[in-house]
């Protein structure tokens, strides 16, 4: 069996449709890249010898404990012989090792601030140590989930990745985040939301693990979305009617043209550029983008903007804090044993109302319906 690892933050769709206009080599770099990420994969086969490989490092680390490198300090060394399992999947599930060796790619890059450290060299690597801390204690606080990546781990976060990279991804083992190419995209670590998007394509990998193609993939990319975009409600102390629902809004330097990189309200109206270069998700099974495996495997990125319409409606249907109910909802139907890594809409809807009557009540569970129904998806 062979498994998909990378999850990125943007389309590899977006990321041709701007360097088809602007020919920018920077944009070029980052759409190889990016196919390259969301098609790394891993064989069921290697996970013994990996195992095997790490049982002679006694390193324990703190749970959650956060380390942050700094990719523009070194380069990474293509040669090195990286090891691709998931952080997760490292150990069986009574071991108490913590994954640091053998060579792991973000151990390319050298360590600029780790947990309990006061100083950095860098503002940005302490401004990512803190957003990781407050997704942390909103995991725990709001969730009752002490570890962020679904395992006990450390956070490994890598800032300035590579040369104008306009992304950020999550590779099974860490985050990383590029600076933007400059032209249309600013650096990926100025909203936290990106961050915890990233993080917890982590945790949707040690659960479910939805298969990281058409609509499996685009549930990988929505259920990230919805911790994204409750964890920045969170920060900013907003209600399901205080905000605006968008993610990435930091992210474009022409924020007239393009306020955001995702609207949940409202998907394919965040940015629009041009009849090329616009906000290509969209928010009802009608509009569903067909798209081939080579396409954005299968539109994980259009498509995922049907079930994020479908968590915005019930969130506002129920009022309050997005989290309070929306969110147990969606969480408890990810953490379901019946989700699975083939995952559908439908199926995970079906959850969702399953859960919506158990956690609440029987008129939580018709308004949870009601919400994919209005997206096209009947249960």
């Amino acid at each position: 069996m062979n498994n998909t690892l990378g999850r990125t933050f943007v389309s590899p769709l977006l990321i041709k449709a701007l360097n088809d206009e602007d020919e920018c080599p920077n944009l070029a770099s980052t759409l190889i890249h990016t196919n390259a990420v969301m098609n790394q994969s891993y064989d069921e086969d290697e996970i013994i010898e990996h195992r095997r490989a790490f049982y002679d490092d006694q390193t324990v680390l703190y749970n959650n404990y956060r380390i942050i490198r700094d990719a523009q300090q070194q380069v990474e060394n293509e040669q090195h012989n990286h090891l691709s399992l998931p952080i997760c999947r490292r150990y069986p599930s009574n071991s108490t090792l913590a994954p640091t060796t053998p060579h792991l790619a973000h151990e390319d890059f050298p360590v600029v601030l780790t947990e309990g450290e006061i100083k950095a060299q860098q503002p940005i690597a302490h401004f990512i140590y803190d957003k990781i801390g407050i997704i942390s204690q909103f995991f725990a606080e709001k969730l009752n989930i002490s570890d962020v990546l679904g395992c006990r781990s450390e956070v490994n976060a890598i800032i300035h990745y590579g040369k104008n990279y306009a992304n950020a991804f999550w590779n099974g083992q860490a985050i990383f985040f590029g600076d933007g190419d400059g032209r249309r995209m600013g650096a990926f670590y100025n909203d936290i939301d990106i961050i915890a998007h990233e993080l917890s394509h982590g945790f949707i990998t040690s659960n479910a693990n939805f298969t990281y193609l058409f609509q499996s993939g685009a549930l990988n990319e929505s259920v990230a979305d919805v911790f994204g975009i409750m964890v920045k409600q969170y920060i900013q102390q907003q209600d399901v009617h205080q905000s605006n629902w968008l993610l990435g809004e930091n992210l474009f330097l022409d924020r007239q043209r393009a306020p955001g990189l995702r609207s949940m309200s409202d998907p394919g109206s965040a940015f629009y550029f041009s009849a090329s270069i616009k906000d290509d998700q969209v928010g009802h099974m009608n509009k569903y983008r067909y798209l081939s495996i080579y396409q954005d495997n299968g539109g994980v990125h259009s498509n995922s903007g049907i079930p994020n319409k479908a968590f915005y409606l019930l969130a506002k249907s129920l009022g309050g804090y997005s989290w309070e109910r929306a969110g147990k909802i969606w969480l408890n139907a990810l953490l379901d044993e019946n989700a699975n890594p083939s995952t559908d809409f439908r199926q995970f809807a079906k959850l969702t109302v399953k859960h919506a009557s158990q956690l609440f009540s029987i008129d939580v569970a018709y308004k949870t319906r009601k919400s994919w129904f209005d997206v096209g998806i009947d249960t």
